[in-house]
């Protein structure tokens, strides 16, 4: 059996760094209209970890919390030097980690597979065939 090489990233100044074990549970995009301002572009890139497989190898995050209308927050994650968005997290989802998909080294590993709040999305972007798309957060996807 091949091993998965870990997957690492950093910040755009290189003060944060991470590394994550395994495969990722998911990888998709969002195109809400939040991700698309923290993005500056038309969609957020998500490569989503278990929680215990995200470890942070240098460097401190700033956070920016938001609340849904039922409380649950919402924590986008960044480095405090040079801005760059690296992780998000959910208080619905304590579990998970979601890297953006911006901040790996490697980034031919990435593969999104799924796109959600595809009702917020810029008109003139064309997605590849083979990505599921979704009108808004479907019940039960962990992303």
């Amino acid at each position: 059996l091949a091993m998965t090489e870990d997957l690492t990233g950093a910040c755009l100044c290189g003060a944060v760094r991470y590394r994550c074990e395994g495969e990722p549970l998911s990888m998709g995009l969002c195109q809400c209209d939040r991700c698309q301002r923290q993005s500056g572009s038309a969609f957020l890139i998500a490569t989503v970890f278990a929680r215990e497989a995200v470890h942070f190898e240098s460097g401190e995050l700033k956070t920016y919390a938001a609340f849904d209308a039922d409380g649950a927050g919402l924590y986008r994650h960044f480095c405090p030097t040079c801005g760059s968005a690296v992780m998000i997290t959910l208080d619905r989802y304590p579990e998970i980690r979601s890297m953006m998909g911006g901040t790996l080294d490697d980034k031919t590993r990435l593969k999104p597979s799924f796109s959600l709040w595809c009702s917020s999305a810029q008109a003139w972007l064309q997605l590849p065939a083979g990505i599921e798309l979704f009108a808004d957060y479907p019940d039960g996807l962990i992303a």
